[in-house]
């Protein structure tokens, strides 16, 4: 995966969810761009978990897949 990738999709208007998934079968969520930040060099992912305190900061590199939902018609 690209950072280009991850700026892409946080940056989106309107933004839309997505899935960030690892080589040892984690899912981590992003539910609005405020829960992920890149870190300066782009190398690392920092995704807030909206139920606790808590954060996943993630290598760049790691991430195996990125699923977008398919957008639905209202």
């Amino acid at each position: 995966m690209t950072v280009e990738k991850i700026r892409t999709l946080l940056r989106a208007a309107p933004f839309q969810s997505f899935e960030v998934h690892t080589p040892d079968g984690r899912a981590f969520q992003i539910p609005h761009p405020d829960f992920a930040m890149l870190s300066g060099t782009g190398r690392l992912l920092h995704v807030a978990r909206p139920e606790s305190d808590q954060e996943d900061i993630i290598d760049i590199a790691l991430i195996t897949d990125i699923a977008v939902p398919a957008k639905t018609q209202k």
